[in-house]
């Protein structure tokens, strides 16, 4: 009987562990770089394309999704801009791509437009009806930067950019020219949906340099901050270095995928694995490849060699520590996360504020004292520097004249209690800049719903409103826009209203 016992209990112990929670497996997502299908790279793929096929089915067999850099337009009609390189695949050449194994393919390039608009169009229609999701760009709006929802689960969105500005007709139609509002809707889109991984792909960076400028590497530190889970980028035809900041993977150039380019290194290419889960990477592995004519193919051990000293360079930041034979390496930081890089806010922490009639100009760096939990505000005007001591969590941190007084205000996104309110929730406070130092102008307590997010903006007349992201409690969210009157905002109407949050979030923007 005793025997009996000891094996009901180990039973129930099993049957108990069977049915515990076990944590999901991390969703993959693989980026490749420049992909090309002009020039000799049709004629390539011609005389034999079963190599390719063979490597993509390698490199993508665990992928969920594959996002890549198309580097032409994809259109049956021939309207090339003047200009020295000026590229087209054909329609058809889309279907092709999607059976390859791409499901993504970002646009926001300095050739999408080789054909000018009617070739941007024709591009975007021959992907969709390939069922590849275009990044990057509204073919037939002014829409700007949104991000694209990488499939139905909803747990990654990705956002592309490019920082080369065209002068072509149709610019406007491509996420570029302005990073500043890139960071804004990055910000955004991640506090309004935490549990979704945020990947930036841009296309930027000097042609066949080793290292990316020092510029680039503000500029993913801002997207990071701001909530990217990984910045990635491509356009200088050559691997480039990699490193992290505050635990998050960048990886500054992927160099070219499928590309009849030569020499200086454009025929070493690697391709990034993300591991998603829970809105993070949570880890990035490096698949090694080496062109042979203009086709990938897993690179030998001396281009093997040759891209993990590309990807260290000279700063060494990264580490790579070898995965199964010959599949690559996974990618990790040299040094540890620290405290500060565990905050949960998403958002820019350096502002410039103009200099106007009767103030000069100032900056605004918001820094994060890990140990109390709260912000400081570094505020320096001239030689001379003030500090605010923000005794409160954040979520947002901007500028704008909110009262049209010509002189900028500082709007801050506290989280918190206030004397007349006792629910710890999202607030907007507005600062004003006296003598060197912020002042209290509007400490609100809430606005007519539950505050989610706010952004000031600029009416067609020139005047300042503050638009809010609101939730109701029959659960509808609302595009609140508001005005300054006498003390503070008053709501002037509400604009939008939806039961989608996703919705909601572009008409917000």
């Amino acid at each position: 009987m005793r025997g009996f016992y000891q094996l009901l209990g180990l039973a129930v112990g099993l049957l108990l562990t069977s049915c515990g929670t076990t944590e999901p497996a991390p969703l993959r997502i693989s980026v490749v770089g420049d992909v090309l299908l002009d020039r000799g790279v049709p004629a390539a793929l011609q005389r034999d394309s079963s190599a390719l096929r063979r490597t993509t089915r390698q490199l993508w067999a665990q992928s969920r999704y594959v996002i890549g850099n198309l580097e032409c337009p994809l259109a049956t009609g021939s309207q090339p801009v003047q200009k020295a390189f000026a590229f087209r695949g054909r329609a058809q050449d889309a279907q092709w791509l999607r059976r390859l194994g791409f499901t993504q393919l970002s646009l926001a390039n300095n050739h999408t437009l080789d054909q000018q608009l009617p070739g941007l169009r024709a591009t975007s229609q021959a992907l969709q009806q390939a069922g590849i999701a275009g990044l990057g760009v509204a073919a037939d709006s002014l829409a700007g930067c949104r991000p694209t929802l990488l499939g139905p689960d909803s747990s990654a969105a990705v956002f592309a950019y490019s920082a080369l500005h065209l002068g072509v007709k149709g610019e406007s139609c491509l996420c570029s020219r302005d990073f500043a509002a890139l960071c804004e809707r990055v910000a955004t889109y991640k506090t309004l949906f935490p549990r979704r991984a945020v990947i930036v792909y841009l296309h930027w960076g000097t042609e066949y340099s080793a290292e990316p400028e020092p510029a680039q590497r503000q500029q993913a530190r801002a997207l990071i901050d701001c909530g990217a889970a990984a910045v990635v980028g491509a356009h200088p035809h050559v691997v480039q270095s990699a490193e992290f900041y505050r635990g998050r993977p960048i990886l500054y150039s992927l160099g070219n995928f499928l590309f009849d380019q030569q020499g200086r290194g454009a025929d070493l290419a690697v391709q990034a694995d993300f591991d998603v889960r829970d809105g993070q990477v949570v880890a990035t592995w490096i698949r090694p490849l080496r062109l042979r004519g203009p086709l990938p193919q897993p690179a030998d051990a001396p281009a093997r060699t040759a891209l993990a000293a590309r990807l260290l360079g000279l700063a060494k930041k990264v580490r790579l520590v070898a995965d199964a034979p010959d599949l690559g390496w996974q990618l990790l930081p040299n040094a540890p996360a620290t405290p500060a890089d565990t905050t949960s806010a998403f958002m820019t922490r350096h502002l410039t504020l103009p200099a106007t009639r009767t103030q000069p100009a100032a900056t605004a760096r918001l820094r994060y004292r890990a140990r109390a939990r709260q912000y400081q505000v570094h505020t320096r005007v001239d030689s001379r520097t003030t500090l605010l001591d923000l005794g409160f969590p954040l979520y947002r941190f901007t500028q704008g004249d909110v009262d049209n007084d010509g002189q900028p205000d500082l709007l801050v996104g506290p989280i918190k209690a206030t004397r007349f309110d006792s629910t710890v929730r999202r607030r907007l406070f507005v600062y004003r800049l006296r003598e060197g130092r912020w002042v209290p102008r509007w400490l609100g307590s809430q606005v007519v719903h539950r505050l989610l997010y706010f952004r000031p903006a600029r009416r067609a007349d020139g005047r300042t409103v503050v638009l809010t992201l609101e939730r109701a409690p029959d659960g509808r969210y609302y595009v609140g826009r508001y005005y300054w009157q006498g003390f503070g905002l008053t709501l002037d109407r509400f604009i939008h209203q939806s039961r989608s949050l996703d919705a909601a979030y572009f008409q917000f923007i």
